[in-house]
């Protein structure tokens, strides 16, 4: 189960998720706060792998509280708003997913099931402080013992987990400890492309690019993998969609 701390200002609101999460019986809520303050020190003593936090509270808010986190590595953390104009600055900070009031307990299962599949590969990552190539043209990732040299031509996508990069290929994903804009700095512009704030795509994988109302992606990739791309990212849809193949 997962170790969880959630925060909202709003008794029934906290309340209201508190039920929900415990009747999964996927997680173990440790603390229930309605002070921003209150849930980083809780969580700044250790041990919790998910955060849940409203963004729009009395004092410091949830992004700015989210930053204030000294403990490393941080916990996966989930938004849960009224505030849908806030999602930019979620994901600002490697939000894993961003649930609008009122929960649909449908929905935050399916955040559940992130978090649950991100807690699994990231905790049998060996701690990484960076994810330099080894040599031109790879990766180095520890993971379980082992150590891989992934090429680049084998990396489909690259996923966010907060302090932690998840590397997709078509047989298995990798996790690093390195934050999905150091792994940018390290991947080749030429091959890679950034399509969302949580998201980085290799370009010869890219099989489709379906442009959605609002001006979002959808990308499907080789090997059956779908990202989704950002609207704040038009220039790399355009570069996609252009993208000699």
């Amino acid at each position: 189960m997962l170790t969880t701390v959630i925060c909202d200002d709003e008794r029934p609101a906290l309340d209201l998720l508190e039920k929900i999460l415990t009747e999964t019986d996927r997680v173990s809520v440790v603390g229930a706060y309605q002070s921003a303050e209150q849930a980083v020190a809780r969580i700044n003593q250790g041990g919790v792998d998910l955060a849940f936090f409203d963004v729009e509270m009395p004092g410091t808010n949830g992004i700015d509280a989210f930053s204030q986190l000294m403990v490393s590595p941080k916990p996966l953390l989930v938004f849960a708003t009224a505030h849908p104009e806030y999602a930019l600055d979620a994901f600002e900070v490697d939000a894993i997913d961003y649930l609008l009031k009122p929960l649909d307990p449908e929905r935050v299962s399916k955040a559940l099931d992130k978090a649950d599949r991100l807690h699994r590969l990231t905790s049998s990552a060996d701690a990484q402080e960076a994810a330099a190539p080894a040599e031109p043209g790879t990766l180095r990732v520890k993971d379980v013992g082992h150590v891989f040299f992934i090429p680049f031509e084998q990396v489909l996508w690259v996923e966010a987990a907060g302090d932690y990069s998840l590397v997709h290929t078509s047989e298995r994903e990798y996790a690093l400890r390195c934050t999905i804009s150091a792994l940018e700095n390290d991947l080749p512009s030429e091959q890679f492309v950034r399509v969302h704030r949580s998201a980085i795509v290799q370009i010869a994988a890219v099989r489709e690019v379906r442009v959605l109302p609002k001006g979002d992606a959808q990308i499907s990739l080789s090997h059956g993998s779908v990202v989704k791309a950002s609207r704040s990212y038009r220039d790399a849809i355009k570069r996609l969609v252009a993208a000699p193949k």
